[in-house]
């Protein structure tokens, strides 16, 4: 069952209420959003909100936040450098299980999107021809590889068999220059359309897929000690307006969205956004616990972390 931060119809309720003063920039409550990587068509939701002032309108002044060298998207969060952040589901759980003062508020995308990724006329066909070949990756943090080695598993394969190679943000360079023999944390709606502009075939491998139970790419989450719900809230209203206009005219979205950067405007953020407006979750407010309980299981089973709280600890509910 989904259960619902905050319904629709009280977000609805709520944006009516908010008085023409509220709106004025002198009046808005300044707050700092962070993303989980360099502005990109994940994000248009946020993006769109901001542009067309829905935040505004809610009563929010939103800053939008990238991770830096020395900080990342959960560890912002954490610091209180932002009030509301970005994080895939199963790093906020393990983070959760390790004591972390995180919760879920919402959902930006509610599929998975990591793949493995090699390239056509390479020496990787197969998962099976992964074994002795070099694996690179560009996470800050190791719940990604922890998750390719238990789909890695499924086919005979451990991580002696691989050799790992940090490449940093240059994922596809490294694979076409021939430092790495196929990539690891990649988004099935990024890199392998990089590729293709490449002039070169992509060759996608789902290894999550029957591994291990469904999640969601990206929630919303807070700092349980720093959280003020009214900034949940609208916040929340903001982007519910946004992914609407998005996926109401995905054109007009995309044109609001190369208004926040002119370097947004490039043909692979425009292939990008075309496959990923599907993929937005059009309830923001909404949580899945089900698949939060799978996936807890899932990370106990593997011996990921020892055992996770209850859901109502780390699930963010602004209802009484």
């Amino acid at each position: 069952m989904i259960r619902r931060c905050c319904h629709a119809l009280a977000i609805a309720f709520f944006s009516l209420l908010v008085l023409p003063a509220l709106a004025a920039a002198s009046d808005l409550m300044k707050v700092n959003i962070g993303v989980d990587w360099f502005i990109n068509p994940n994000h248009g939701p946020l993006v769109v909100a901001l542009e067309r002032g829905y935040f505004a309108d809610a009563g929010l002044d939103v800053t939008l936040r990238t991770p830096e060298e020395t900080i990342d998207n959960v560890t912002m969060v954490l610091d209180g450098h932002v009030a509301i952040g970005l994080s895939d589901q199963p790093r906020t759980q393990i983070e959760v299980a390790n004591g972390s003062p995180l919760s879920v508020v919402g959902t930006l995308i509610p599929v998975p999107l990591n793949v493995v990724l090699a390239v056509e006329g390479g020496p990787i066909k197969t998962i099976e021809d992964i074994r002795g070949k070099r694996v690179g990756y560009a996470d800050s943090e190791k719940t990604e590889r922890d998750l390719l080695m238990i789909a890695l598993a499924a086919h005979g394969i451990t991580s002696q068999d691989i050799t790992l190679v940090d490449v940093e943000f240059a994922m596809v360079p490294a694979l076409l220059d021939g430092k790495v023999d196929v990539l690891t944390d990649v988004y099935r709606n990024f890199e392998p359309l990089q590729l293709q502009l490449a002039g070169e075939t992509p060759i996608v491998f789902d290894v999550e897929s029957g591994t291990m139970p469904t999640y969601s790419e990206l929630v919303y989450i807070v700092n349980d000690a720093l959280i003020e719900p009214d900034i949940v809230e609208m916040f929340l209203a903001g982007v519910e307006r946004g992914v609407k206009a998005i996926v109401d005219d995905p054109e007009a979205g995309w044109e609001t969205f190369i208004k926040y950067d002119p370097k947004l405007d490039n043909e692979l953020n425009r292939l990008s956004w075309d496959a990923t407006v599907p993929l937005f979750s059009t309830d923001p407010g909404a949580v899945d616990q089900q698949a939060f309980a799978r996936f807890a299981t899932f990370l106990v089973a593997n011996k990921l972390v020892s055992a996770i709280p209850a859901l109502n600890r780390y699930i963010y509910d602004l209802e009484p």
